[in-house]
């Protein structure tokens, strides 16, 4: 890992700790595409709805979504998904430590950005909820990029703005999303152990370095900064 001068982080399960509302999310999706006329065989298959959130315009496709239909469905969908999303404000916290690490990091002098599938609204006032709102230097969320997580090219947008580069950048996250994507980006990456389930998938899926205390972050920080304590 080069000289750090950036830290990125994931938001829900990394920062802060949420309950969505993933059944009613689940719901609304299933009865957008059995509107559309995709059949029910396909509405029972396992991770459809993941698919289709994640798969793009392609998934859809596959479902049985008509292509004259695509930009409306996806458009329904993302409106359903912010709507929960928003409903579960109330259940956001921070995660232990974060504010006094991310004190930490920007008084060693690194920049810190924030690249989350979340929608803006959502993010920004959960980061605001939380306190940490005034540490983070660029945050994307999903509908602020053409390529959202696990495409590479969310995270690099982020280290962009924040005018490091890649190599000097450390992306934090707590699912193999957030590892696929620091992959793809050429970006080291330290997985974050918010549940035993998650950090077993990360160490399935190649991840070598977990913390399970954010404050953990920082003696990775201080011995790849060449800033002073």
């Amino acid at each position: 890992m080069e000289t750090i001068k950036a830290a990125v982080f994931d938001l829900d399960g990394t920062l802060i700790r949420s309950q969505h509302n993933y059944p009613e999310m689940t719901r609304r999706i299933r009865e957008i595409l059995k509107a559309e006329g995709v059949p029910e065989e396909t509405l029972n298959q396992p991770r459809l709805v993941w698919g289709t959130t994640r798969g793009g315009p392609e998934r859809l496709l596959e479902a049985g979504v008509p292509r004259k239909r695509l930009g409306a469905v996806k458009a329904l969908i993302n409106k359903a998904i912010n709507e929960v999303e928003m409903s579960s404000l109330g259940t956001v916290e921070p995660m232990p430590g974060v504010r006094d690490m991310l004190f930490e990091v920007r008084k060693r002098g690194l920049k810190i950005g924030v690249a989350t599938r979340a929608h803006g609204e959502y993010a920004m006032k959960s980061a605001e909820k939380v306190g940490i709102s005034a540490f983070i230097d660029s945050m994307l969320a999903r509908d602020e990029v053409e390529y959202p997580k696990p495409d590479p090219r969310h995270l690099l947008q982020v280290i962009d703005n924040l005018g490091v580069s890649p190599e000097n950048t450390v992306y934090i996250g707590d699912t193999t999303t957030d590892l696929t994507t620091a992959s793809a980006a050429g970006v080291a990456f330290i997985g974050f152990r918010n549940s035993d389930e998650w950090a077993r998938r990360l160490k399935e899926a190649g991840c070598h370095n977990m913390i399970s205390d954010l404050r953990e972050l920082l003696k990775i920080i201080k011995e790849r900064t060449d800033v002073p304590s």
